[in-house]
């Protein structure tokens, strides 16, 4: 699962462990919600398909009915006493107006040990603080209502989970920088639980189709990176004198698909190699970038002066009009560096921790670090990283 759906999941999911409930109907409903939100966010492919599918599914509505009704107070039960007794009894029964707040008490503690959850802290304690203003319960749901009190229960709580993801997340990924502002902008507009669900949905819709055209800047450099290589790659196999007729073939073609690819690039987009390198987003694709945090804040890449040799043979060589034996009885003036192939895991490694040791201030990459540590102490064993896959892209680059 994506590790940012998994972070939202359980900002939604961890406070009904804070709630006494006795209700075993009102128990299954919860285990059913929490099954089908970990069920979406196994099949969507990235926050937003999430998000789009929790409150368009009707899950958002479900959560705050199941947070109401989870945190309301039992209902005392009747007396065998009839007429004015009974009436007397149950007045004698009412809470006080700070015993009536208490009920929040454990929702609270729950959010508060989550470390971060800073805004929501400040909510409750809002509530808390009604027990100072007045002794009158009816005058204590005025104020709740008229300051929007337990409202802000939910949006402040959603501004904890979203603030930290934004911060956490690659300055350049507008797709993700955009939908997480979105996201937060509305959280603090909406004045209701139906206005931030239609908000949400509409960020959400508008968003992806941001997010469609901006992705569409990475599979460019990618795939120009690509056939760039390639050419590279064929222009290597041939200089190895092994099945030299074939190779020059195979040269040929791969000059003609990068000469098409970028000419396709340009024309299509407006995105010529300039605009490419001075586009951070475009210009990092182009060095086959690695992710060493799990939100893709810091990446690994390879030397930038591949940027170079790739100016040099789409330039000089691709879109030129040189003969090939004119190219193969030449020398390039910047040559690719390689991946170290025996060394590539140690060096790997070796950034991940430094880019961990960047990230340590960060409250999401302290959130998560926390959630190691309490499966640890748990002897629960999370989902590990997925082993990178060999054979990609990347392999272009090993030194052989």
């Amino acid at each position: 699962m994506d590790s940012i759906i998994k972070q939202t999941i359980s900002g939604y999911t961890g406070v009904f462990s804070a709630f006494t409930i006795s209700d075993d109907s009102l128990k299954a409903e919860i285990e059913n919600f929490k099954a089908e939100v970990d069920a979406l966010g196994e099949k969507s492919s990235d926050i937003m398909d999430f998000m789009t599918g929790f409150s368009s599914g009707g899950l958002q509505d479900r959560y705050s009915d199941l947070i109401a009704r989870a945190s309301a107070p039992p209902a005392a039960s009747s007396g065998m006493a009839g007429g004015n007794e009974t009436a007397q009894a149950s007045a004698n029964k009412l809470p006080t107006v700070k015993e009536f707040l208490d009920q929040y008490k454990a929702s609270y503690e729950a959010v508060k040990n989550a470390g971060y959850r800073k805004r929501a802290e400040k909510a409750y304690e809002n509530i808390f603080d009604v027990a100072g203003r007045t002794d009158d319960l009816i005058e204590m749901n005025i104020i709740l209502e008229n300051e929007k009190m337990l409202w802000k229960i939910v949006s402040e709580d959603f501004q904890d989970i979203y603030e930290p993801i934004l911060e956490a997340t690659d300055v350049f990924n507008e797709g993700i920088v955009k939908q997480f502002t979105n996201l937060i902008k509305v959280c603090r507009d909406s004045t209701c639980d139906e206005e931030l669900t239609y908000l949400t949905d509409v960020a959400i819709q508008e968003n992806q189709q941001f997010n469609y055209r901006f992705m569409s800047k990475m599979t460019a450099s990618i795939i120009l990176s690509g056939a760039v290589m390639g050419y590279s790659n064929c222009k290597i196999k041939f200089r190895s004198w092994q099945s030299p007729q074939s190779d020059l073939l195979g040269l040929v073609a791969q000059r003609d698909a990068a000469k098409k690819t970028y000419e396709f690039i340009k024309n299509t987009f407006g995105w010529d190699f300039d605009y490419i390198v001075n586009d951070e987003w475009m210009k990092i694709w182009l060095l086959v970038p690695v992710n060493l945090d799990s939100m893709g804040r810091i990446k690994q890449t390879l030397d930038p002066q591949n940027i170079d040799v790739i100016r040099e043979l789409l330039f000089n060589e691709i879109l030129s009009d040189r003969s090939i034996d004119d190219i193969l009885l030449s020398e390039q003036n910047k040559v690719f560096y390689y991946l170290p192939d025996k060394r590539a895991d140690e060096i790997t490694a070796k950034y991940e921790a430094l880019a961990g040791k960047i990230n340590s201030e960060m409250v999401y990459f302290q959130y998560q670090d926390r959630l190691q540590a309490m499966a640890a102490d748990k002897n629960v064993k999370l989902p590990e990283k997925p082993e990178k896959k060999k054979g990609g892209i990347f392999d272009m680059f090993r030194k052989r």
